[in-house]
Formats: structure tokens, sequence, C-alpha cells
């Protein structure tokens, strides 16, 4: 069965694999316990090349809600690719390091998010051979500082699906919870056959997982071996949008972060710096069909279990998330009930191909002529517009088109955010923008991103409208 891991991911999942060195080694046990939160390792991967391509894959894996299928097809091709003799079935060998990988980057990510709660409770999880000690445990409340939780915070060995959940102490008081004694940590020994050493490991936890991911401690001896090779986190490109799940290739985490980097680079850099903070803060999730999986098809089924562990729903649930319909009409879409947009895409897009400045000054363009009663289009009434700002290169189905959709149904989730406030005039920009209230704010939010100081050269209170949008959204 494919594993399961909640709202995964989330930015603090991402950045505790991405800053992790890599760690060729013989066995998983060189890299022993707090180490792992320094090293990347792959037991019996002792080549630099093979470890780079199997970091990518988890990588891609944690980043892009990509599910054990994915994986187990990839490292097929990687291990035939490399020549490696690894040891066990291939099958069992991917589950293994996909798992483990998974969890654990997500422990850590909840470690780093749990620190604002006073109070730590502990959930076994719904594993498929339940350890009685840990079952024991469920139900454990401690201060956060308490020294079970530097022993005892999940992953507490292979396969285990425990978890760790934040209270406060109105929600103990609201839930009639109470806090825990103070537990004893029991230790076993544990002699490693390979080279007879002897651990202490707490009863009930397998070797090695006796540390909590994320809680990071100096491991000289590892930044001494790659002192002079820079963090994978430095060599590969920023990802300032988190992660997105996607059927087509073309148009998927990389190229929005691509765009997303040319524009941080230009005129527009402090409101595209703004949105990065929201979709990173309010973890905004993106997903990519094309348009035979936005219909209610067999194809939308197709793929339903994979994007529900993407977004952390069952697969019906999912499918509800990413489908209508009639798929002619939409090229995106989102809702209030969402954290999550939906954008349609075909293999002819490619957002490695957008050409920023001319995506910018076809913005510029079109707000020029809407905010001056102009246009391309002539409407009924007389009075001229250009349809949506997705026509700034001219063409509303380019690949330039999926950058700026996305753009707009991500204005979509700031308007939801922030209450969806009512718009503060009737002038409009483009046709498209007059249609209510919700499409209103989409459309001219695009402008606001893009091209905010011509906006305000135009119609300043409507710019700084969206400046305090923002600020209340970004609380």
């Amino acid at each position: 069965m494919p594993a399961q891991y909640g709202s995964l991911p989330f930015t603090e999942a991402i950045d505790f694999f991405r800053n992790k060195l890599d760690m060729p080694s013989e066995r998983w046990a060189d890299v022993w316990r707090d180490q792992h939160n320094l090293a990347f390792t792959v037991a019996g991967a002792t080549k630099a090349d093979l470890l780079a391509d199997m970091r990518g894959l988890v990588d891609s894996a944690i980043a892009e809600g990509k599910s054990l299928n994915w994986f187990k097809s990839q490292f097929k091709g990687l291990v035939k690719q490399h020549g490696w003799q690894h040891t066990g079935k291939a099958a069992w060998r991917a589950n293994i390091i996909y798992s483990t990988n998974m969890r654990q980057s997500y422990n850590a990510g909840r470690y780093q998010q749990l620190q604002t709660f006073e109070y730590w409770r502990y959930k076994h999880g719904d594993s498929r051979y339940p350890r009685p000690a840990h079952a024991a445990k469920d139900g454990t409340i401690l201060p956060k500082d308490s020294p079970f939780w530097q022993v005892w915070f999940p992953q507490n060995g292979w396969g285990c699906k425990c978890k760790v959940f934040g209270e406060t102490r109105q929600s103990l008081a609201r839930k009639g919870l109470k806090v825990s004694k103070e537990p004893v940590i029991e230790t076993r020994e544990w002699t490693d056959k390979a080279t007879g050493e002897v651990h202490y490991v707490p009863v009930g936890i397998d070797p090695g997982f006796d540390y909590t991911p994320g809680k990071v401690d100096q491991v000289t001896k590892l930044r001494q071996q790659r002192a002079n090779i820079p963090p994978l986190a430095e060599r590969l490109p920023k990802r300032h949008i988190p992660s997105a799940f996607s059927t087509v290739p073309t148009v998927n985490v990389h190229g929005l972060n691509q765009v997303t980097e040319s524009v941080l680079n230009s005129s527009a850099a402090p409101q595209m710096q703004q949105l990065v903070g929201f979709i990173q803060q309010r973890d905004i999730k993106t997903v990519v069909v094309k348009n035979v999986e936005m219909g209610r098809g067999k194809q939308s089924w197709d793929i339903a279990e994979q994007v529900g562990q993407y977004l952390g729903v069952n697969k019906w649930q999912a499918r509800n998330r990413y489908t209508v319909s009639k798929t002619d009409k939409p090229e995106g879409f989102t809702s209030i009930a969402y954290d999550h947009v939906t954008l349609k895409a075909a293999t002819k897009h490619n957002l490695k191909k957008v050409d920023v400045n001319k995506m910018l000054s076809g913005i510029n363009a079109i707000l020029k002529d809407g905010a001056s009663g102009t246009g391309q289009h002539t409407w009924p009434g007389g009075y001229k517009r250009w349809f949506a700002s997705t026509e700034a290169t001219g063409n509303m189905s380019d690949s330039t088109s999926r950058y700026l959709t996305w753009l707009h149904e991500m204005g979509h989730q700031v308007h939801y955010k922030a209450g969806t406030p009512a718009r503060p005039t009737s002038q409009f920009l483009t046709e498209y923008g007059n249609v209510n209230d919700r499409e209103w704010f989409a459309e001219h939010f695009v402008f606001w991103v893009l091209a905010r100081e011509q906006l305000a050269g135009e119609w300043a209170d409507i710019a700084k409208w969206f400046d305090n949008v923002m600020k209340q959204v970004l609380k």
C-alpha cells in the first residue's frame, strides 16, 4: 500500500531533506542516530553519482508528492543505469528508501512546526504490525522540552507511523486531558554484528532511531568530510514554490520556480516575494492536470490516489478537487474550501519557454489600455477591453498563459484567506475582471503582482488596497 504522509509536502519537511549532506556508506548503521539529520545515505550506495541520482529521486518524491509506484519505477531504471547490486528485492528496497525518507522528512517538519506548542501528545500510528511499546505510548502528553521527546519523537523504527500533535493548556482543558508523568526510559544492549560495537538502545525503539528528526547536533566528522563540496541545497535551483503535483512534465514545480525566479529578478520582485511568502506560510499546493484528467471519466480516476497522497485526502475526496463537469470552460480553478489550486495544461505547454520580459510588457500594455477604457475587443454596450490578463502575449493558450492562470488562481486563494472582501471600485481592467467580486480580485491581483508601480500610477488607491490585503493575510 502507498505510504500516507498527511499534508506532506510542507516547507519545513523539504528544507530538512535538502539541507542534508550526501554520505556514501556500506551500511545504514554507518551513519548513526542523529547523524541522519545531517546525512543522506542509502545503505550500499558507495558511489557519489549513484547517491546523487538517488537523492534526486527522493527530493522529487518529497517536493512533488510523487507516489510509491512512481518511485519504484524510477528506482528500477536508476539501478540498471548504475549497475548497482543492492540487497533485497527491488520493490522492497525502493519501499524502504521511499518510506523512511518521506516519513523522517515529514517528522522533521512537524518537529519545527510544533515548537509553538507548550505540550506535545504522542499518537500511535495505524501500522500493519503494531508494536506494543509504541501503542503503550499512545496519549502520552508531556512538555515539549521533556527528555522523552529527545528519544521517542517518531519515527521510532522501520515502518513506524506514529505521530506527535501539539497542545496548549487551553486545548488540554477543553479535551479533558492531563499531562502525563515523566516516563522512565529503559534501555537494552544491542550489538552491531558487523563491527562488534555495543550500543544501548531504548526498549521499543529500533536501533538507530532513538533521535529527534530535525533536531540537528554538530557532527564534526561529517562536515569535515564534505567541507570542500557545497551543500546540495546550494547546488540545486532555489525552490520558491515548495511543491506541485503534475501529470505534465513541462509544467511542473521546476517550471513554476524558474518563471518565479525570473519575476523575482525583475521590478515585480517585492510583490512576488509576498506571494511566495503567502504560498509557503499557508502551504498552498498546486495540482496540474491534463484536460481529460480534469473531466470525470476514467482518466481522472487513474491519478486520484496519487493526488490524494499529495493533498492529504482519500482518492474520492481528491478526485472532486481537480475535476469539473465541463472541461471546455475552466483553464484553472480553486475553492474557498481548498488549500490548493488546479491548473489545466497540455504537452504543448512548457514553462521553461516563458519569456518573462515579454509577459511583463504585455501585462503593462493591458493595464494601460484598461485604465484608459480601451482594449483589444469590443463588448456589448460598445466599450472596449482585453478579455483577461492571460492575453499578455496575445495567445490565451500558450505557455505564458499557464503561468498567468496559475497566478490568477493564487489570487483567488489570497482573496479567500483575506475573507473575500468586496471589490473597492466599479472600475475594471479586463472584461473577465468585471464578472463578479471574486474574478475582479483575481484578475487585478495579477496586475498588482506583476505591475504594481504601473497600477499605482493609474489607480493609486487600488494598489494600496492590495498592499493592505497582503499585509492582512501575511500576519
